[in-house]
């Protein structure tokens, strides 16, 4: 059995894992997206894997696409 190392392949989609809190500012609904970690599909594209940092009180992770920043800087 192959042995997982917890790094995804070169060609693996990123996804951000969030917990979203809704709550009222100037009379008006508004979000604030908290990221608790990421995501990576598997290669067979049935699966995720999930890493997260932090559990979401309301239990419920929404995850999105990453989409680098383009000034940001690569390590």
């Amino acid at each position: 059995m192959a042995k997982n190392t917890n790094k995804p392949a070169n060609d693996s989609k990123r996804y951000n894992a969030y917990t979203v809190r809704e709550f009222e500012r100037n009379g008006a609904a508004d979000h604030d997206w908290m990221r608790i970690g990421v995501a990576f599909p598997h290669k067979d594209g049935k699966g995720f894997d999930v890493m997260l940092q932090a559990v979401p009180v309301d239990g419920k992770v929404v995850l999105r696409l990453h989409e680098p920043k383009e000034n940001a800087t690569q390590e």
